[in-house]
C-alpha cells in the first residue's frame, strides 16, 4: 500500500509538472519516470516475494503495470515535444486541455489507490469515482476527435506542412492515450472492489 501511494505521489507531481511546462521538460519528465520504474520495481519485488496477500498478486501486478503506464505516457508527450518542438511551439488550447483533463484524472485515481488502503473496498464509493473517471475520459475523447477533424481541415490543401500535421496528430493521441491509462486503471481497481464485495 505504502509503495502504491509513493507511485501516486509520484503520477500526480508528474502529471501537474507536465501540465505547467506543457511538456516541454524532457529531463524533469524523465526524471518522474525512473522514480515510478523504481517504486514498480520494488512493487514486483515484493509480490514476487509474497505469499499470501488482501489482493490477487497478479491483479496488483497489472495495477502497478497500468500506473506505471501513466506515467510512461507522460514521458512519451514530453518526447514527442521535445522532438517536434519546432512545430509543436505554441500548444494548441485543445492540448492544453486534454494536459488538464488528464491531470485531473490522475488525482482521481490517487483517491482510488489511497483508498486500497481501507480495511475494505467500499464497492459504491469506487463506482462512483470510476465513473467520474469514465467521464473524463469521454471529454477526452471528444477533446481529441475535434482536434483531429480541426487538423484535417487545416492541413487538407496542396502545399500544406505534412509534418506539422503529423507532429499535431501524434501529440493528441498520446495524451489521450495516457487518458485511456488512467480509466483503465480505475476499472483495475472497480475490479478488486468487485471481488472484495
Amino acid at each position: 500500500q505504502e509503495l502504491l501511494k509513493d507511485l501516486a505521489r509520484i503520477m500526480v507531481s508528474s502529471s501537474e509538472h507536465l501540465t505547467k511546462t506543457l511538456g516541454k521538460d524532457l529531463a524533469g519528465t524523465i526524471d518522474f519516470e525512473r522514480k515510478a520504474d523504481r517504486v514498480v520495481d520494488e512493487i514486483h519485488e515484493l509480490l514476487d516475494n509474497s505469499f499470501i496477500m488482501r489482493f490477487d498478486i497478479s491483479d496488483m501486478m497489472k495495477l502497478s503495470d497500468e500506473l506505471d503506464n501513466v506515467v510512461d505516457g507522460m514521458r512519451k508527450v514530453a518526447m514527442h515535444s521535445d522532438i517536434f518542438k519546432a512545430q509543436l511551439n505554441d500548444l494548441r488550447p485543445d492540448a492544453r486541455e486534454l494536459l488538464v483533463i488528464s491531470e485531473r484524472m490522475v488525482k482521481k485515481l490517487v483517491q482510488l489507490i489511497e483508498n486500497l488502503g481501507d480495511r475494505r473496498l467500499k464497492l459504491s464509493e469506487v463506482r462512483v469515482v470510476v465513473r467520474e473517471l469514465d467521464d473524463m475520459e469521454s471529454e477526452a475523447d471528444a477533446v481529441h476527435a475535434a482536434a483531429v477533424r480541426r487538423l484535417v481541415t487545416e492541413y487538407s490543401p496542396p502545399g500544406a506542412n505534412r509534418l506539422e500535421y503529423l507532429a499535431w496528430d501524434k501529440l493528441y493521441q498520446l495524451l489521450e492515450d495516457t487518458t485511456d491509462h488512467c480509466n483503465h486503471c480505475g476499472n483495475l481497481i472497480l475490479s478488486l472492489a468487485r471481488k472484495e464485495a
